[in-house]
């Protein structure tokens, strides 16, 4: 087994409004991380939703607390958490 690249698992809860989830995509993209899985659930109420996503920083100068300050900047956005975990994969 190898060790993978870290990857952060981020929890977004925001408004759910037009071109919410290109702004939080675009934001993530440009502050240097890789998007490797996105999923979306909308609350019942149909006004708030949130993001699951999980990222990897494209270099070592990446830092996930300064990225989920600038999410949580973004107009509509509730709540930023995240999580980093050490991902392992098999070798082939």
């Amino acid at each position: 087994m190898r060790n993978a690249p870290d990857h952060a698992r981020m929890f977004i809860e925001f408004a759910a409004a037009e071109g919410a989830m290109v702004r939080m995509l675009g934001l993530v993209e440009r502050r240097g991380f890789i998007v490797h899985r996105a999923a979306m659930a909308e609350q019942p109420c149909g006004r708030r939703a949130t993001l699951a996503l999980t990222v990897e920083p494209r270099d070592e100068s990446r830092s996930i607390d300064r990225l989920a300050l600038q999410l949580g900047r973004l107009h509509g956005v509730g709540r930023v958490d995240h999580e980093t975990a050490l991902i392992r994969e098999q070798a082939a």
